[in-house]
């Protein structure tokens, strides 16, 4: 019976397996090629990820084959059956007669016939492979499992001290907000101090930092509560739970990662949308999400939830689509409901699959004869396979003992202990001593974590340079700028994060061959850093990321280009003036300002009308500071701008002119309906005479 489950259990496995990356492939390869709405690329990859479960459950139960099926048989000798071994069936020499041992003829010449007064040995404990590779796949499935539900109590455990939001201007504009969604009942509302973003906790509750009771205007707080509302009526929080667990459960499916991070990426998107729908605008949550970016410092909840900032990569992203102006979308998805499910139902009909019952191929033991079983080695290599994996939690556990009993020396037991865990054999290990020497910042650990820069695991590398980055201690430099040529694009970035900790005797030709890396983030990360080279060598690169296709990295180069304060690197920066992205066009004209370059007239007075308030605010800073003429026209229509600091650096811009025109624009501004205008007309007025 076991020997059959085992064989079942690793047929539907590797059945899951084929059709998960089948599916999971399908997806990736779809929104690689097209671009999908929000809502659509969530189906996408909800289908996907449930899809292997569902259709390696139905192939194997409706017992389809498909071509190209793998059959699998498991046929080891149970204990029972290698202990009673009744039967051994030989062929007499000369006859076509068969003997059994059992019938008593030849009993007494036959060794193995059971002898009446023999007393039978103990069983041996046999496992064939399958049952082995299930274990083995249960055992790392549980572990991820337990390890996740344990950063669910630590969550709970931190937010255990929030309490209801007193303030019951929020709650009745959150019980506005769930009447609007048709919910049957308003969410709790808490609040605590130990959260830095708003979460979407269970199904009907929201929890908040306490800085957004007191910080955020009214505006952001209703966009705030649409947010989190949109999750708990779109039962975010328990999709997360479902698919962070098929995930861990799942392992080795690598893909389904990049399914879990795609879906809760299209959840923010479309929360996003439900919000500015029910809103009116997406400026004001634009504005949310900037404000809670500041709150959130280096400490993440450690355990995937619904929050509306935990994902910092996408902020950037989800600001700009608010701030721009795109359409939330409501289109009905039907259509592509009814082609995912045609496109399980195929992969159940079409998709290859392993089957648990006999056929032509055997991936589990050889059948053993009756009576002479040889599985007990079976046993031992189990048995040995399962003690390294605990050995690396009973030495941390007896070192932690050892460092207890030190009394006044225990930071000293705990750094030196930490230090031996940097060549331990497993590299999570490694990589979590890595993380906490970098914590502790004691300055003997340094060059265990510069000998860990060496380590086979990417990601154990990555941690020891992000712990260096900590001490600022010069022998790491050169071992940092090392890291710059690694073929993994994670410890580039943390190489480059670290080295940003230092300010003098940095690597320049290393950071300046990295600004041409594949990867936007470490391009960004090289800019920045090359800002501090004082090395005009780099300007030649930089001025080749003013066109890069990542907004990020153009305005990164745009100011680095202006750190480095070479005057004759200004016509690089030109181009970005009039980019398309407004942060770059700000930061351009911040590098003009600093490398006193000119700027066309025709070009100031087309940023002085752009779209963005910073933009137009700088652009009228730069016309009053360069005394330009032709300016005056469009400053004084600025007076009137929709945004007071637009409006305040206009009247500063005229007072710096020395022209009649501005002077009578001043006397007018006079008249102003802002305060700030007429004071400021005021003060200019009274500094300067026509």
């Amino acid at each position: 019976m076991t020997g059959t489950f085992s064989s079942t259990a690793l047929a539907w496995l590797l059945t899951y397996a084929i059709h998960s990356t089948v599916l999971l492939s399908l997806a990736w390869v779809l929104v690689r090629v097209r671009r999908w709405s929000p809502g659509g690329s969530e189906l996408l990859w909800k289908s996907a990820i449930l899809g292997g479960i569902l259709t390696a459950s139905a192939q194997l139960w409706l017992d389809v084959r498909p071509a190209g099926t793998v059959m699998l048989q498991g046929s080891t000798v149970t204990a029972a059956a290698a202990a009673n071994a009744p039967i051994d069936r030989t062929r007499e020499a000369g006859s076509g007669k068969l003997r059994e041992a059992g019938s008593g003829e030849g009993e007494a010449n036959n060794p193995l016939a059971p002898q009446p007064s023999a007393e039978r040995p103990a069983p041996a404990i046999i496992m064939s492979r399958s049952s082995v590779v299930i274990l083995a796949w249960g055992l790392v499935a549980f572990i991820l499992g337990l390890s996740y539900v344990a950063r669910r109590l630590i969550l709970v455990g931190r937010l255990g001290d929030r309490h209801a939001v007193p303030d019951g201007r929020l709650l009745d504009m959150l019980s506005e907000l769930a009447r609007d969604a048709g919910l049957s009942r308003t969410p709790r509302l808490t609040c605590t101090s130990r959260i830095s973003s708003p979460i979407a906790l269970g199904v009907r509750e929201i929890c908040v930092p306490d800085t957004a009771l007191t910080d955020l205007d009214v505006e952001q707080q209703r966009s705030l509560l649409a947010h989190e509302l949109a999750h708990l009526a779109r039962r975010d929080p328990v999709w997360l739970v479902a698919t962070t667990l098929i995930e861990r459960v799942f392992w080795i499916q690598p893909l389904n990662r990049v399914a879990n991070r795609q879906i809760a990426t299209s959840a923010e998107f479309l929360c996003d949308d439900w919000a500015v729908r029910r809103t009116g605008s997406g400026v004001p949550l634009a504005r949310c999400l900037a404000q809670v970016a500041e709150w959130i410092q280096a400490s993440p909840l450690g355990v995937p939830v619904a929050g509306m900032a935990e994902e910092r990569s996408l902020l950037v992203s989800r600001v700009a689509r608010l701030v721009e102006g795109e359409k939330p979308t409501n289109r009905s998805r039907r259509g592509l409901a009814i082609a995912a499910v045609a496109v399980l139902v195929a992969t159940i009909l079409i998709a290859p699959g392993v089957s648990g019952k006999s056929g032509s191929l055997l991936l589990a033991d050889e059948t053993q004869k009756l009576g002479a079983p040889n599985g007990s080695s079976a046993g031992d290599q189990t048995t040995s396979s399962v003690s390294p994996s605990q050995s690396p939690g009973i030495a941390s556990s007896n070192t932690q003992e050892s460092s207890a009993k030190q009394g006044t020396n225990a930071d000293t037991g705990v750094v030196n202990a930490l230090i031996a865990r940097l060549d331990d054999e497993n590299a999570d290990v490694r990589r979590a001593a890595a993380n906490s020497l970098g914590r502790l910042k004691d300055s003997r650990a340094v060059p265990g974590l510069i000998g860990a820069l060496k380590d086979p695991e990417s990601k154990v590398r990555a941690s020891a340079a992000e712990a260096l980055g900590e001490f600022e201690d010069a022998r790491a430099i050169v071992p940092l700028s090392t890291l710059l040529s690694d073929p993994s694009t994670e410890v580039k970035r943390s190489a480059l994060e670290a080295l940003s900790h230092f300010e003098g005797n940095l690597p320049s030709d290393a950071i300046i061959r990295v600004l041409s890396d594949p990867d936007a983030e470490v391009r960004h990360n090289a800019a920045h850093l090359a800002g501090k080279l004082h090395d005009r060598s780099a300007t030649g690169a930089l001025a080749r990321l003013v066109g890069d296709p990542s907004p990020d990295v153009r305005g990164a180069a745009v100011e680095a280009i202006g750190e480095l304060g070479d005057p004759a690197a200004a016509v690089a920066v030109v181009p970005a003036l009039t980019d398309a992205n407004a942060d770059v066009r700000q930061q351009a004209m911040n590098t003009m300002e600093q490398l006193k370059a000119p700027i066309g007239e025709s070009t100031l007075l087309g940023l002085m009308r752009d779209r963005d308030s910073d933009v137009r605010q700088k652009a009228a800073h730069l016309a009053g500071d360069r005394s330009v003429v032709g300016a005056i026209p469009t400053l004084r229509r600025m007076l009137d701008d929709p945004n007071p600091d637009v409006r305040e650096s206009a009247v500063d811009a005229l007072g710096e002119i020395a022209d009649v025109a501005a002077y009578d624009a001043l006397r007018s501004a006079l008249t102003s309906k802002d305060a700030k205008v007429r004071r400021g007309a005021a003060e200019a007025l009274g500094e300067r005479r026509p």
